[in-house]
């Protein structure tokens, strides 16, 4: 069963910026990021793709992470019963964390 996806307002802008500012660096970069988000997105809605526990966040609540293999960034989010909530687009080395206050 696939899931409906829920992304937290400030995770989209975190990705379009990033994919900007890739597309800016190179030609189809930006498009080989959103390329990327989407397959793994696909994998986390349809259950296939479990990811690790996010860290600082006690593990009772659920919220995990995927670190990409090709850029610098992890997709931060929890599942509900019917939905899958992203709460971040996070940059690997940059303020670790500031996500966890974002609630959908």
């Amino acid at each position: 069963m696939t899931k409906t996806l829920r992304i937290h307002r400030l995770a989209e802008d975190e990705l379009t910026a990033a994919a900007s500012w890739y597309e800016a660096k190179r030609a189809g970069l930006g498009d080989s990021l959103l390329d990327l988000i989407d397959s793994i997105v696909d994998r986390i809605c349809s259950g296939s793709f479990p990811g690790s526990p996010a860290p600082g966040v006690a593990i009772e609540k659920g919220t995990r992470r995927v670190l990409l293999q090709r850029f610098p960034y992890s997709i931060v989010f929890y599942e509900r019963k019917n939905e899958v909530v992203i709460v971040a687009f996070a940059h690997s080395s940059r303020r670790p964390g500031y996500w966890r206050s974002r609630k959908v």
